[in-house]
């Protein structure tokens, strides 16, 4: 963060700064890395245009050997709905270094637009530019190819677009297209009382349910809803031994240099930098039970969560309070989505980026007491930091920053 006196011509070449260094950062990755979660989108929307099935392994049984996403399972390392697998389809028809190069793009695009849209009475935009080039879940999101940037457009648009609520769902629902955890955030959105808001996400999900029928076909509905999800909700992207390849099977498509490298497309890609190999996941329900996976460890996170954000909201709906009490909330409770899913990671601590202006405010002009200012200020910093070598970083301190940002909100309604 820059102090509030720093001149505006300084705070316009330290946000340029940073826009050219992620930029920088984005193009090396484009041309280099596997970007392993990009490659299961482009897999699946490849797979989906020769009639096959996104959620299998079609590689190593040598049914598309040439479509390998790095899964070590009989299951694919695509967890989205069917619909996604669809949206897909265009990205696949480009070669899969056309697609690498054009959606990260999209991703840097996404970033300073969703900068941009975040200003308050026209300041913030280098704050926000800065606050990303400082935050490792940003850099994350272009080393692995994940939609987080283009999601956190999409949510900054509804959030925009919140008075018109047939638009502002229909954006937020195709949001959820992608990560369907988002829809854990509407409670808060009702108990706020924007339920025209929350009931047109609710009939716009229902009508991608309907599209998903029609385009993909009640089979694969029916398996990624019998199957896919309660699989993913208990393992993630991972499973149990039964459900793992053997590495003999697994020879037939990896390289022999002990996973440095992927394949696809006839290309060799680095699998990853050493830098970002770190314990990233921020999954509640994979902390508290790694090994043995239950129902209840899987949903108790939200539940608790939920909970506590309504209490939140509740008080800020009483109160009448607006202004920034209301996006501070749904910041949190959007990173509580990541944090309460058993497929949480780091990366989509970015869909908090979009408070950067509110917080400075914190600190400019001392809108709550110092006690939660430090406090946030902390959290942010613990989401900002690269995860040390300690499984469970990320996800105690997304937990720490959705609970700052809530006590943030609250602490500001005698303010708003």
């Amino acid at each position: 963060m820059y102090p509030a006196a720093m001149p505006r011509s300084w705070r316009a070449v330290g946000g340029g700064a940073a826009a050219v260094a992620v930029a920088a950062f984005a193009g090396y990755v484009a041309l280099n890395l596997i970007q392993q979660d990009l490659v299961a989108y482009w897999v699946a929307g490849s797979v989906r245009r020769l009639g096959l099935d996104p959620y299998v392994n079609h590689a190593v049984p040598g049914t598309a050997p040439g479509l390998w996403d790095g899964s070590a399972f009989h299951h694919s390392r695509f967890l989205y709905p069917p619909l996604a697998a669809e949206l897909f389809r265009p990205l696949a028809l480009l070669p899969y270094r056309a697609a690498k190069i054009l959606f990260t793009g999209g991703l840097l695009a996404a970033w300073i637009a969703t900068a941009a849209l975040a200003r308050r009475n026209g300041r913030g935009l280098p704050a926000t530019l800065i606050a990303g080039v400082l935050f490792f879940p940003l850099f994350l999101n272009f080393e692995r190819g994940q939609i987080d940037l283009m999601l956190a457009l999409l949510l900054v648009l509804a959030w925009k677009a919140r008075a018109r609520a047939l638009a502002a769902g229909g954006l937020f629902a195709l949001a959820a297209v992608f990560k369907p955890a988002l829809l854990g955030a509407l409670p808060v959105l009702a108990v706020l009382g924007r339920w025209r808001w929350a009931g047109a996400v609710l009939g716009w999900t229902a009508a991608t349910g309907v599209a998903t029928l029609v385009i993909s076909g009640p089979a694969l509905a029916h398996e990624y809803a019998a199957d896919v999800l309660p699989r993913a909700l208990l393992y993630g992207e991972g499973g149990t031994n039964d459900m793992a390849y053997g590495e003999r099977d697994l020879m037939r498509v990896g390289n022999d240099d002990h996973g440095e490298t992927q394949s696809i497309d006839g290309r060799t890609y680095r699998y990853t930098l050493d830098f970002f190999d770190r314990p990233v996941s921020a999954s509640l329900p994979r902390l508290l039970a790694p090994e043995s996976p239950s129902w209840p460890t899987s949903l108790l996170p939200y539940l608790l969560a939920a909970a506590g954000l309504a209490w939140a909201a509740r008080r800020v709906a009483r109160a009448g309070a607006t202004g920034a009490n209301e996006p501070l909330l749904l910041a949190a409770a959007l990173i509580a989505c990541v944090v309460t899913s058993p497929a949480g990671w780091a990366m989509g601590f970015v869909w908090a980026l979009a408070v950067v202006p509110i917080a400075l405010g914190f600190f400019r002009d001392r809108q709550a007491p110092a006690p939660r200012r430090w406090v946030l200020l902390g959290a942010w910093i613990a989401c900002a930091l690269p995860p040390p070598l300690l499984a469970g970083w990320a996800a105690v301190a997304g937990t720490a920053l959705a609970v700052s940002l809530a006590w943030a909100a609250t602490a500001r309604i005698a303010n708003a």
